[in-house]
């Protein structure tokens, strides 16, 4: 009876050994699960982490992608704008109304001019001078505006005068005198006394009678000048079509004419390109332009 009973407490001591050792394995294996599921958890997040950073930079560099994009699309357009204008430009010069060819001013209808402008008033002397600067400079109507006193003195007693240019070329100019041009200013000598005794040398040349302090209106002298060249004009034969330009034109033909060297004539007119200054030049046939430009070329 004994010995059953110590049997049977030996096989509850062997199970309940089982038993701890068992659960002493499934406590591990859940001590072992729960540190891989901790490491996967791990992982996930620094992939999560990771991810988010990756995203931010890809959100990043499609930001900066997308300011280019539009920065070169408004160049785009811009460049696209601006061709589109310069054909418009170009249309509108194809298609715009072409003047009559004017004639070149002559020593012969420059002195008709003086003669219609004589008088005692500021007006025709202003005018006279205007015709003056104009035929011995051969500078456009408007660079006649900025002209001051001080600069005609200049031109008188040493025959040169600054010009400022307005349009392409050199912003300013220092025209001199031929000796034609000499004889035109000493013809004139006593406009130019009586300006030089009513302005400063620091006043403009042509101002209107009521204001003495402000430059004549472009649009007041080019009315003004061609008004008495168009009744000049009614003179001579043929009527030649002559206007303010005219005096450009034949100062250039009379230069070449003189020299016989476009580009000095091209330099002292103040022209950029050398076709253009050939297309003044009175009488020179296509051919021989060509000649010249290809010889400076």
């Amino acid at each position: 009876m004994g010995n059953k009973i110590k049997k049977k407490e030996t096989n509850q001591l062997i199970t309940k050994f089982e038993v701890e050792s068992k659960l002493d394995i499934l406590v591990e294996g859940q001590t072992n699960n729960s540190k891989q599921l901790k490491d996967i958890q791990d992982d996930l997040q620094k992939g999560f982490i990771g991810l988010a950073i990756r995203n931010q930079e890809l959100f990043e560099i499609n930001q900066k992608l997308e300011e280019q994009l539009e920065m070169i699309t408004e160049e785009f357009n811009q460049i696209r704008k601006e061709r589109e204008e310069k054909e418009i430009r170009k249309q509108a010069r194809a298609n715009r109304k072409r003047l009559p060819k004017r004639d070149p001013m002559t020593r012969e209808i420059y002195n008709e001019l003086i003669k219609a402008t004589e008088g005692p008033t500021y007006i025709n002397l202003r005018t006279r001078i205007a015709f003056c600067i104009l035929a011995i400079t051969g500078i456009r109507i408007n660079e006649l505006l900025p002209l001051k006193v001080e600069q005609l003195q200049t031109l008188v007693q040493e025959s040169w005068i600054e010009i400022d240019r307005s349009k392409r070329g050199p912003s300013n100019h220092k025209a001199f005198l031929t000796k034609e041009g000499k004889k035109i200013i000493e013809d004139r000598k006593n406009d130019f006394q009586l300006l030089f005794l009513m302005k400063e040398p620091n006043a403009y040349v042509f101002i209107s009678e009521t204001n003495h302090f402000k430059k004549l209106r472009r649009e007041v002298i080019t009315t003004n000048i061609n008004n008495v060249m168009h009744k000049v004009s009614r003179i001579f034969s043929g009527q030649p079509n002559i206007t303010s330009h005219s005096f450009r034109i034949g100062y250039i033909t009379q230069l070449w004419k003189d020299t016989k060297d476009i580009e000095f004539v091209k330099q002292t007119i103040g022209h950029r390109r050398l076709d253009t200054t050939s297309t003044y030049v009175n009488k020179l046939s296509d051919q021989e332009r060509q000649e010249r430009i290809s010889q400076i070329d």
